[in-house]
């Protein structure tokens, strides 16, 4: 067992947890802010660069040994976790966001998670999904169900679609995830910096490809500087650090919360509304999320565990 499944969760740890995901509900909220000045692919670009130069300086800052990292690079595996992870996640992430209101971008995006894994862990993992996990699967069906009850048309299509493709994105990047650091002496640090640093460079050239030089405003450089060091780096680094003392389940609750944490930020900076029928959505597709958290917490009890628990999110 894991030294978090052996011992409970430490304060620290918690704090550092909930700490990571407000900072990642409080970046897509911003994200959708910045969307207004800044075309959407260079948007994610420049914050995904930043966020890998400051990984490399904080790197660099431990000392790290580089014939370490030079078999991280070699890894076929963390090289297509960077290309989905950090280019074709945050390209349709902010696309989405760029279409839809943030609230609903979260919903769609956290609803299709676990929906994702349920449906390809077996294939990937050879992991089966238990009927207390596709009894949560329901919940969250009906919660979609709840929050659109009938099918969006336009724009709201488009953006939605695209949320589901940014979660497709997501659930496959936690199965390749589970897999790289299944592998011994894998540090967590070391693979959130390559992947980066190879998501960051294909972002780059395919928004200047398809937007061109980018042209920033002083409060448009400031706000890609605060999420591509704070939301981003400092964020994934707290996460990581996090997951010393957490139960995935601990963490996938954590990270769940965000499904309320948006639309209240949005609510507040940006001036979206919720009705009632999206709240009681997201408390139906919370409960669904939890049920399939803890199936899956109680079968690592019995596997073999895994050294990153938790969720990869790439807001």
């Amino acid at each position: 067992m894991t030294e978090a499944d052996q011992h409970p969760p430490t304060a620290r740890s918690v704090a550092l947890a909930v700490g990571a995901a407000g900072l990642w509900g409080l970046g897509l909220v911003l994200v959708k802010l910045g969307l207004r000045d800044v075309p959407p692919l260079t948007f994610a670009a420049s914050r995904y660069v930043l966020g890998a130069l400051t990984l490399v300086m904080f790197r660099a800052l431990r000392n790290r040994k580089g014939a370490v990292l030079g078999g991280v690079i070699r890894n076929r595996s963390v090289i297509a976790l960077g290309a989905l992870l950090y280019a074709a996640v945050p390209a349709a992430q902010f696309i989405a966001i760029d279409r839809i209101e943030a609230g609903t971008f979260n919903f769609v995006f956290q609803s299709g998670i676990p929906l994702i894994l349920a449906f390809t862990a077996g294939f990937v993992l050879r992991e089966r999904t238990s009927a207390r996990e596709w009894f949560g699967v329901a919940f969250v069906v009906m919660g979609v169900y709840a929050f659109y009850p009938s099918v969006p048309s336009g724009p709201e299509l488009a953006g939605a679609l695209l949320a589901l493709a940014a979660a497709t994105g997501i659930g496959v990047s936690n199965l390749i995830q589970r897999r790289v650091m299944r592998t011994a002496g894998t540090s967590s640090l070391d693979v959130t910096l390559v992947s980066m640093v190879i998501g960051a460079f294909l972002l780059t050239v395919i928004a200047l490809a398809a937007e061109g030089t980018p042209r920033l405003t002083a409060s448009s450089i400031m706000l890609v500087i605060f999420l591509g060091v704070v939301t981003t780096a400092l964020a994934f680094t707290m996460w990581h650090e996090a997951m010393r003392g957490l139960k995935a389940l601990h963490a996938g609750i954590i990270a769940s919360g965000q499904i309320f944490e948006v639309p209240i930020l949005a609510a507040v900076i940006l001036g979206e509304t919720f009705t009632y029928r999206q709240w009681v959505g997201s408390v139906v597709v919370l409960v669904g999320i939890l049920i399939v958290q803890a199936s899956r917490q109680s079968q690592r009890t019995t596997a073999l565990p895994t050294t990153l628990a938790g969720p990869a999110r790439a807001q």
